[in-house]
């Protein structure tokens, strides 16, 4: 803004000189004795000659100046005026030659020579600053381009040289000898007059807008040119006291311009080189702040360079190492045992800021009288402007006193029994002991990363805030509360909080209650021993140790009898062979009885989930659904997808066959059914049944409507027993609750939108299960191909029949045996022979160690040895977790012999880097 207001009050001292200049011309113009007063030629001639020398020696210096001044600093717009000015002196050169009186100029002077050399002069000027007006800002041109614009301007002059001189005769007349300049001639001044005229109008608006120095000194050049013009347009005689004063005004002119263009080509640079020394000033001066305040600092500070030797410190670094210890030492490197006494600490600092990065810790520093210090000291790498490290800066605080006091406050918070935490009003634990970590589960660390919320039960999740603002007004307060241990039981708390209103943190004292609440808990559970679901429990336990026991002795009888089949019945259509197909067959109807009693048992869900495929199932469903469906209902499949998910087929029929009879009485008339199969990923997606957020990759099973719709009041409910919409006698209000039953078992979940008179859409969402092929069919007897090349295979199962069974089985199969009933004899038996045995095939259920804990012990001796896993009870297993202890393959009794003689088979050869026989 100063610089603005500058350039504004030379502006109007340029208007104030035109005006003056305007009014001088005006006087000069309009008085009698001014208009035709003549001077002798002999006086005129030197008088004019001298003023003609003159401007050309401007228009040079003009020249001259920007011509040399750096490319950068001059536009091209200034040098086309500063090269038409060139141009222009060469002409006013051979106009000054050709004035009447003057020698001959190759053909003898005369006043048409000369007046022909002016006017081209003056319009070369005059179109020069009409086109800088207009284009103010060109592109600073390059040296070849500079020099082919002076080529162009030469070019120029010789022809308006070759014009003139050698084709004067063809001209046509400006001057009548006696009767004074020709319409023509006052016609040409006027004309460049009127381009001068609208050069000045840009200049001013120029000068206006902008806050360069240029503009107001061109204006007025542009201005005071146009007025010596109009001294060219009236004069009688050549040599009369008019022309001299448009010379005169020239010069004016010219001197102008030469200021403008000074101004860019020597004032510019100085100025801004002036402006860079008062930047260099107060930069100085700020860094001579800024180091006065670090050698002033109260902490310790030493710069060093790459070596680690100190280059530069502060006077609290002097003060703090002063003393006979110091006095000694040459020099002080921040590496050396001085400095750092600790030389792992040392190594440590160096290869942290070696790599560039800040290197953060206590140190214990023994100063110069002695006195042993704790220091918190920071090293950060130095960096120049290109990023490369030239040295490292250190900066120290002596936390001695609050280093000792937190030790002991420390000290008493780890050896105190009960949990201890600070944290801020947002919730946020800032300090945790030891004793709190063991009753939640969680480390330490991780703890200083968590919310008092993500440890509060979720039952008092919204007494939080509340509890917080009663402690922050009464200063303290006792509660009992819950919090969620880290493996997902909960820990019941007696609390106790202070509120420290200087800090505005709590200070918390918890106490582990959980031995009075399980004593409670247990008086309570023995006084409902006898209610309904301890029944249920007793009898799931029940059923699941006789289906163990029943499936242990039907593996006998189903593999024996199917042995017998084999071996000792050649006849298969004869007695023998009939009756044992009826054995087996009764058998394998007590086994899927069995599995049926687990099922029904078991608490955990899909005891019949398999991975399928549901496109097959939509494709059914709607095939079987289309003839109930009204022809007025246009039923509609997209398939987009079709990645595997893990349920039973028939459940996902049933509950897509509800979904479709809902939309199905939702469509009053005509409308639409649509489902669609695709992959989706979720983000943040909110279940209707239990309220989880949603988030990842699933399988998204649409069944959508543009019927009448689902009330607002009405969604909440949409999932719960015998709530139904529909007419009395035409629902039942256990469609959806049966879709949320099977959804829950086999982990799904299930979005709902709609609007009422809108339609509606349920967006079923199925975790994606990881594809398996379907087994291959058991053949109706063992082929008698052995697959067994003589390798040994330990058995071990505390039933010995069932043991015996598969020694048989195996041994038939070309294999060798070692049978086993307890699994500390496979463990002795493995330290003493570890190479022997090929493979090991265990059951999980056995007195001592389980199956899993078996072949954790023998992969812990030898660690590559392949398992199967055999159970009564496979369901219960985590087959997740058996992959995790090298258990891939795992039976539930009976056997299915055909399954398991591929597996031996697989097993063997991956151990053994081959391919399987099968």
């Amino acid at each position: 803004m100063p610089a603005l207001g500058c350039e504004r009050h030379l502006l109007r001292q340029q208007v104030i000189l035109v005006a003056i200049f305007g009014a001088l011309a005006l006087v000069a113009l309009t008085l009698p004795l001014l208009q035709s007063l003549p001077i002798p030629l002999q006086h005129y001639l030197p008088i004019h000659t001298t003023l003609e020398f003159a401007s050309i020696g401007v228009a040079f210096l003009v020249f001259a100046t920007v011509w040399h001044t750096p490319t950068k600093e001059v536009s091209a717009s200034l040098l086309l005026i500063a090269l038409a000015l060139f141009a222009a002196g060469w002409l006013d050169f051979a106009h000054a030659l050709s004035f009447k009186g003057m020698p001959a100029l190759v053909t003898p002077a005369s006043v048409e020579k000369g007046i022909a050399f002016w006017l081209a002069a003056r319009l070369m000027v005059a179109l020069s600053l009409l086109g800088a007006s207009i284009f103010p800002h060109l592109k600073r041109p390059s040296i070849g381009a500079r020099y082919r614009i002076l080529g162009a301007y030469a070019v120029v002059n010789l022809a308006v040289f070759w014009v003139v001189i050698f084709h004067e005769a063809e001209l046509p007349r400006t001057y009548i000898e006696g009767g004074g300049l020709t319409p023509l001639k006052s016609g040409l001044e006027l004309f460049i007059a009127g381009l001068l005229v609208l050069a000045a109008w840009r200049y001013q608006r120029l000068a206006c807008r902008s806050n360069s120095r240029v503009f107001p000194l061109l204006f007025s050049a542009a201005s005071i040119a146009a007025l010596s013009e109009l001294f060219f347009t009236r004069y009688g005689n050549p040599s009369d006291i008019q022309n001299l004063m448009g010379h005169l005004y020239k010069i004016v002119s010219y001197g102008l311009i030469y200021q403008a263009l000074f101004v860019v080509s020597i004032q510019r640079p100085y100025r801004k080189l002036a402006e860079q020394a008062e930047k260099l000033v107060k930069a100085n001066e700020k860094l001579r702040t800024r180091s006065l305040a670090l050698a002033s600092t109260a902490m310790p500070v030493l710069v060093t360079d790459l070596d680690g030797q100190v280059q530069w410190r502060n006077r609290a670094s002097h003060q703090l190492t002063v003393g006979p210890a110091s006095e000694s030492r040459n020099g002080i490197n921040l590496f050396d045992g001085f400095v750092t006494p600790d030389p792992k600490m040392a190594d440590s600092i160096r290869q942290t800021v070696q790599a560039g990065e800040v290197w953060r810790g206590l140190v214990d520093f023994k100063d110069g009288l002695g006195n042993w210090l704790i220091l918190d000291r920071s090293v950060t790498p130095l960096r120049n402007d290109d990023g490369g490290i030239e040295g490292y800066v250190s900066v120290s605080e002596d936390v001695t006193k609050s280093a000792q006091a937190r030790l002991r406050h420390q000290r008493v918070l780890e050896t105190a029994i009960d949990g201890f935490w600070i944290i801020d009003a947002q919730g946020n634990l800032l300090e945790v002991n030891q004793a709190y970590a063991r009753m939640s589960g969680y480390p330490v660390a991780e703890l200083l990363s968590m919310n008092i919320s993500q440890l509060e039960a979720p039952e008092f999740q919204d007494e939080i805030q509340v509890r917080m603002k009663t402690v922050m007004a009464q200063g303290r307060c006792q509660f009992e509360t819950r919090h969620r241990h880290k493996l997902g039981h909960e820990v019941a708390i007696d609390l106790s909080a202070t509120y420290d209103s200087e800090s505005k943190n709590f200070f918390v004292f918890l106490h582990d209650r959980s031995e009075h609440v399980h004593a409670a808990a247990a008086r309570q559970e023995l006084q409902r021993q006898l209610q309904q679901a301890q029944k249920m429990q007793a009898l799931g336990q029940l059923t699941g140790g006789i289906a163990h026991d029943f499936n242990n002795i039907l593996t006998a009888v189903l593999g024996y009898s199917n042995l017998a089949l084999d071996r000792f019945a050649p006849d298969k259509h004869g007695k023998l062979a009939v009756y044992l197909r009826e054995v087996i067959t009764a058998s394998e109807r007590a086994r899927d009885l069995i599995a049926k009693m687990l099922t029904f048992a078991r608490i955990h869900p899909n005891a019949s989930a398999q991975v399928i495929s549901p496109a097959a199932v939509v494709q059914e469903v709607l095939a079987m659904m289309r003839p109930s469906i009204p022809s007025s209902i246009e039923l509609k499949s997209r398939i987009e997808a079709n990645p595997p998910i893990t349920m039973e087929s028939g459940e996902l029929n049933q509950i897509l066959v509800n979904l479709l009879i809902n939309a199905r009485d939702a469509i009053d008339g005509r409308g639409m059914i649509e489902v669609c199969l695709d992959r989706v990923d979720l983000d943040e997606q909110i279940c209707a049944c239990c309220q989880q957020r949603l988030s990842g990759a699933y399988v998204a099973l649409e069944v959508s409507d543009n019927g009448s719709g689902i009330a607002p009041q009405h969604k909440p409910r949409l999932f719960d027993p015998f709530f139904t919409t529909k007419d009395v006698g035409k629902g039942t209000g256990l469609g959806l609750s049966m879709v949320q039953g099977v959804l829950r078992r086999c982990g799904g979940h299930v979005v709902v939108d709609s609007q009422l008179g809108q339609g509606s859409r349920f967006r079923l969402l199925f975790p994606i299960a990881v594809p398996t092929q379907a087994p291959a069919a058991e053949p109706a007897s063992l082929t008698n191909t052995d697959s067994g090349r003589g390798q040994l295979i330990w058995v071990v199962d505390d039933e010995p029949t069932v043991a015996r069974f598969l020694a048989e089985l195996l041994e038939d199969w070309g294999y060798r045996v070692r049978q086993f009933n307890e699994s500390d004899a496979v463990l002795a038996a493995l330290q003493t022979t570890p190479n022997e045995v090929d493979l090991l095939i265990s059951d999980q259920t056995m007195p001592g160690l389980s199956g899993v804990e078996l072949a954790q012990r023998v992969h812990g001796l030898r660690p590559a040895l392949p398992i199967i896993l055999c159970s009564g009870n496979s369901a219960d297993l985590d087959h997740a977790e058996l992959l995790r202890h090298g258990i891939r393959h795992c039976f539930a009794k009976p056997v299915a012999v055909q399954e398991l003689r591929q597996a031996l088979a697989e097993e063997l050869a991956q151990s053994t880097g081959t391919e399987p026989p099968f």
